[in-house]
């Protein structure tokens, strides 16, 4: 009864919509690779904005905001994992590889893109579960 639920049309595979796995080695390609690199970049800044508004909080302030900023920083080192669900455009998952500080990370991003409008938006990022 489950899988019916994720099945098509007499079983014809997955409901249009649904998030599906992408096929193996989809995470080399290039166009990938760069919507996950866009994901960390615009998790570095969103993190950066914040640490900068909470830094003026403090009277010690700049030093603080230098090493949160330097803690905060991630630096992308691979696509894990991909999948895809068809909305208005594409919504990417990605399991993404980072360098937080020298150490090795893995974090989960949700990106929204609509090609043909040379659209793209970070729509979630977190630590992997």
């Amino acid at each position: 009864m489950a899988e019916a639920a994720h099945d098509g049309p007499r079983g014809s595979g997955p409901l249009v919509g649904g998030i599906q796995d992408v096929p193996a080695g989809r995470e080399n390609d290039l166009g990938a690779i760069e919507l996950a690199r866009f994901a960390v970049a615009e998790h570095n800044t969103k993190a950066h904005g914040r640490i900068q508004q909470g830094g003026r909080n403090f009277d010690a302030g700049i030093s603080l905001v230098i090493n949160e900023m330097q803690n905060a920083l991630l630096e992308f080192e691979r696509l894990v994992k991909m999948r895809l669900q068809v909305v208005a455009g594409c919504m990417h998952y990605f399991t993404i590889e980072v360098s937080e500080g020298g150490a090795k990370k893995l974090y989960e991003a949700k990106v929204w893109e609509k090609a043909w409008e040379n659209f793209k938006q970070l729509q979630e990022f977190k630590p992997a579960a």
